[in-house]
C-alpha cells in the first residue's frame, strides 16, 4: 500500500519559513496573507492569526533596501519568480536577513491566484560577514578605516572626480611629538590621543568625508567636491580642534597638537596616490615650519 502523507504537514513543519498570500493587489495595501507556517511565528514573533490577513509589508523596515522591494513588485507584477536577500523586521523590532525565494501559484485553467515565499534566515551569515569585513576594513584601536580600506574608497572617489571633472582633496596628518607622548606616558596614554583625536575629527567633518589611519599616529582624509582653500579650512579647524583639545589620562590630562598637508585633484593626475604623495610633501613641510600647522603642496608634482 501506498504510504499516507500530507504536504501541509510537511509544510507546516519546515525550518524554513513559509508564506502564502492572494496574487493581488500588487501595490499597496499589498497581497494578502492567507497561510504561515510555525516556523514563520518562531522567527518573526508574530502569531498566525496576527499575520493572516495582513501583507507581508508589516515585516519590512527603515533599512529594507527600497530597490530589492521594486525588484520583488516588478517580479510579483509580470507573475514571475524572484530570489532575493532582505532585511526584514520581527513583531518586536529586531533586524533579521533572509534568502527569499517567491513562487506563483496557478489553478488549472493556468491562472496565477497565489504567491509562495519560501525564506530561509540568514542573520547568522550576515552577521559574520559584517564581521569579517568590520576585521579587513577597520583600524581597531580608532574605529575609522584602515589605510588599505581607506586607499579603497579614496580611490573610488579620485575615479568619480576625474571622470566628472569634479574637485577633490586630500589631507594626511599627524601627531607632532607622538614618540614622545608614548616614552613619557606610556602606550595607553598613546592609545587615548589617537581615539580622542578621532573623536576630535568627526566633530568637524562632513559625512561624505573619508577619514583613514594610515600609519601608527599618522591619518589621511578625502575630501570631494572640496578645492584647495575648502580643504585647507577644514584642516585649519582640525588641526585648532585637536590642540584645545584635552586628553584625560585619569590623574592628569594632556593636550597635543598635530601637522597637516593638503592637496587637490590635478587634470594630470592618474591615481589617488598623485595627491598623497604632494600632501605627504606638505605634511613635510608643515613639521620643518615648526609643527602645529598646516601646509599645501602648491608647486610641481
Amino acid at each position: 500500500m501506498a504510504e499516507q502523507f500530507s504536504f501541509e504537514q510537511i509544510v507546516a513543519s519546515a525550518n524554513d519559513v513559509i508564506i502564502v498570500t492572494k496574487a493581488q493587489p500588487i501595490d499597496d495595501p499589498g497581497p494578502e496573507i492567507v497561510y504561515v507556517n510555525a516556523a514563520f511565528t518562531r522567527l518573526t514573533g508574530y502569531t498566525a492569526e496576527e499575520a493572516l490577513g495582513k501583507t507581508p509589508r508589516i515585516l519590512q523596515g527603515p533599512k529594507t533596501d527600497p530597490e530589492t522591494r521594486q525588484r520583488i513588485r516588478d517580479a510579483l507584477a509580470h507573475g514571475l519568480p524572484v530570489h532575493v536577500e532582505i532585511l526584514n523586521y520581527s513583531k518586536t523590532g529586531g533586524e533579521y536577513w533572509l534568502d527569499l525565494n517567491i513562487v506563483p501559484l496557478r489553478d488549472a485553467a493556468g491562472r496565477i491566484t497565489h504567491f509562495a515565499a519560501i525564506e530561509r534566515d540568514l542573520t547568522q551569515r550576515k552577521r559574520q560577514e559584517e564581521e569579517l569585513f568590520a576585521l579587513a576594513t577597520t583600524d581597531v584601536l580608532t574605529g575609522i578605516h584602515n589605510r588599505g580600506y581607506f586607499l579603497e574608497r579614496a580611490r573610488t572617489e579620485f575615479t568619480r572626480a576625474a571622470r566628472l571633472g569634479r574637485p577633490l582633496a586630500v589631507v594626511t596628518f599627524d601627531i607632532d611629538w607622538f614618540k614622545t607622548v608614548n616614552d613619557t606616558h606610556g602606550h595607553e596614554a598613546g592609545d587615548k590621543v589617537l581615539v580622542r583625536m578621532v573623536a576630535t575629527a568627526r566633530t568637524v567633518l562632513r559625512q561624505i568625508d573619508i577619514l583613514g589611519r594610515v600609519g601608527g599616529e599618522e591619518f589621511a582624509l578625502a575630501l570631494p567636491e572640496a578645492q584647495m582653500p575648502e580643504a585647507i579650512a577644514v584642516a585649519e579647524r582640525l588641526r585648532a580642534a585637536i590642540a584645545r583639545t584635552p586628553i584625560n589620562l585619569g590623574t592628569k590630562s594632556l593636550t597635543v597638537t598635530a601637522s597637516f598637508g593638503v592637496a587637490e585633484r590635478r587634470a594630470g593626475d592618474s591615481a589617488i596616490e598623485a595627491l598623497m604623495a604632494r600632501a605627504d610633501r606638505a605634511l613635510y613641510a608643515a613639521k620643518a615650519a615648526g609643527r602645529n600647522t598646516v601646509r599645501s603642496q602648491v608647486g610641481a608634482a
